[in-house]
């Protein structure tokens, strides 16, 4: 068959029954708005219509025509054909309703594959390819006919079986039950923020590492220095599942990182992505640098919940250290200021701080004095801390790690040889 042969597919009369019926009986048209939307309607005019119908929200025929009208379609339509419209109104409705639907998903799929098609003559990169299809899949209006919207019964009892937010665990008591008591839930966003060398990378490695030896797996996109740091560092502390990790340094652009995030949840399902760090992420945007930020800080949200993963994207501060002493200069809150809307997408925002990095806490050159002066802690101590929680209560314990040849440790791995040090009990 030729192409000038083929059809467009949509019902012409199933179009002029729906809104018959819905210009006869409101309580259709309340039906109809359940799962219709405009774009069901091919013709236009059926459109025009429907849209008047909608905005109306009434079966006065009367009120229609002063709408269309109004919109300056009436003309066009011509009053005689409402009438028309009124005299062929059917009473199958939910079956017309699933025929439009259907109608407008065989037209979205033609033209979601005729571009795919396209783009196949174009390039030679496969992925980029297969990520337009599920692109284009999930904009075609597969779940028009599926309810997404749940009562909290029908939510209580998907979770018993699948969970939609189940929550990571590093098997680590005082971070499961600490400071990701509340968090580390599948669609959240984890900030960590640190000024620079005070371990963010290092804590998100160990994190990783942790993970990995729970089975779950991990993608680690290394927007600083070289892939080989990252696998070095699983090699040298002998993770075992070191291959269910999947580190990227070749990417910048946030859509480049989306899909490689997509395809590799499509051929291995991710549980934890980590972007070291966000300052370095790009976007095709041609404005400002502020809502370049914002920008990609949605999508990392959005990344999230369409993967269904948490994110843990490290972001580098600068203290003020003329106006702050000691441990006043632990990252908090307010020291993210080069964008609020990295603040206000995180679930939880996490400070690592390296005391030893701050002249004025080092006592005798091998210790250092802790936040409250009743004591002090080796000189290679890094403390984690919450910054901000958004579900769950707020917990200012902080996490007690040891900097060792092999990155970060939890503080109680050295205990046997710092005998005295009994404050973290």
């Amino acid at each position: 068959m030729q192409n000038s042969e083929k059809q467009t597919p949509y019902a012409h009369e199933v179009e002029q029954y729906l809104l018959g019926a819905c210009i006869n009986d409101y309580d259709n048209l309340q039906v109809v708005m359940d799962s219709v939307t405009p774009e069901c309607f091919y013709l236009k005019n059926h459109r025009v219509i429907y849209n008047a119908l909608i905005e109306v929200d009434d079966n006065n025929v009367t009120l229609l025509e002063q709408k269309l009208r109004d919109m300056g379609a009436l003309e066009d339509i011509g009053e005689n054909y409402l009438f028309d419209l009124m005299n062929v109104g059917g009473f199958r409705i939910e079956e017309y309703c699933q025929i439009l639907i259907e109608k407008k998903i065989h037209r979205d799929l033609i033209k979601t594959t005729q571009g795919i098609l396209d783009d196949c003559w174009k390039t030679n990169d496969v992925y980029k390819i297969l990520d337009k299809f599920h692109q284009g899949a999930d904009k075609v209006g597969i779940e028009s006919t599926v309810r997404k919207s749940l009562t909290p019964s029908e939510i209580m009892n998907r979770d018993k079986d699948q969970p939609k937010a189940e929550k990571l665990y590093f098997n680590i008591p005082k971070l499961d039950n600490g400071i990701y008591e509340d968090s580390m839930r599948r669609g959240q966003v984890e900030l960590t923020i640190a000024d620079s060398g005070h371990g963010k990378t290092q804590y998100a490695l160990y994190k990783a590492e942790r993970l990995l030896r729970q089975g779950y797996n991990v993608a680690w996109f290394q927007l600083e220095g070289y892939d080989s740091e990252t696998a070095n560092y699983m090699l040298e502390n002998e993770v075992p599942e070191f291959n269910n990790l999947y580190i990227c340094d070749s990417l910048y652009d946030i859509e480049d990182i989306k899909r490689e995030a997509r395809k590799l949840n499509r051929e291995h399902g991710l549980d934890f992505i980590v972007f070291d760090y966000v300052q370095n992420i790009e976007c095709n945007l041609n404005t400002s640098r502020t809502e370049r930020v914002e920008h990609i800080s949605k999508q990392i949200t959005r990344m999230a919940k369409e993967l269904n993963v948490v994110c843990n994207p490290l972001s580098q501060i600068t203290i003020s250290y003329n106006t702050r002493n000691g441990w006043s200069q632990e990252p908090g809150y307010g020291d993210v200021r080069w964008s609020q809307q990295l603040k206000q997408d995180a679930s939880l925002i996490t400070s690592v701080f390296r005391p030893s990095r701050i002249e004025e806490l080092v006592v005798n050159g091998s210790l250092i004095k802790l936040w409250d002066d009743t004591d002090t802690a080796p000189y290679n101590s890094v403390f984690i801390k919450q910054a901000k929680v958004r579900h769950g209560t707020q917990d200012w314990k902080r996490f007690h790690m040891i900097h060792t040849e092999n990155g970060l440790k939890p503080f109680e791995y050295q205990r046997a040889e710092v005998p005295d040090m009994d404050w973290m009990d």
